[in-house]
């Protein structure tokens, strides 16, 4: 199994990012996880869609094709979703083999209920699948996780080894 993880915060010390570190290393050693830095694809241009494709883009595609998941972690910005992420799903839009893919969504935050929507509408406007069975929401991620993606709540430990043991059986 393979799964492509996207985070939505650009930032060094995003607990966006923290939360997938975490998810990797719990994750049994046979399922490869791969993790794409969205902030170095272009801004979508539906020119270069089809003819001319920067390389980047090829490569991020490759990845999503390839996937059997894609997981994504991300904030919520005035009540969406960051710009950043919204330009790589633009990129994917396109791509008849994404129909079907299963995405996840894991946040760090209580609300975010917006952004959830907002991404869930967008991925079914895609032809992708993602449901509200198939997110997962960690409040205090700051206190929770460390910078290496250490989980330091056992409680919280154990409910993301039940759901991502759920989500990818």
């Amino acid at each position: 199994m393979k799964i492509l993880s996207l985070c939505g915060s650009i930032r060094t010390d995003s607990s966006n990012h923290n939360l997938l570190l975490a998810v990797e290393g719990l994750l049994p050693q046979d399922i490869e996880w791969v993790g794409f830095q969205i902030k170095q694809l272009p801004f979508f241009d539906p020119i270069l869609q089809f003819k001319n494709v920067p390389d980047v883009v090829s490569s991020f595609r490759k990845a999503a094709f390839e996937s059997d998941y894609i997981v994504i972690s991300t904030p919520e910005y005035a009540h969406g979703i960051p710009g950043i992420l919204k330009n790589a799903l633009e990129w994917l839009v396109c791509e008849e083999t994404m129909k079907k893919k299963v995405v996840v969504f894991i946040a760090t935050s209580s609300g975010g209920e917006f952004v959830r929507e907002y991404l869930l509408e967008t991925l079914r406007t895609m032809d992708m699948l993602a449901s509200m069975d198939a997110i997962f929401t960690v409040t205090r991620a700051r206190a929770s996780i460390s910078a290496s993606g250490e989980i330091l709540d056992a409680d919280l430990r154990e409910k993301l080894k039940i759901f991502l043991n759920k989500t990818f059986q």
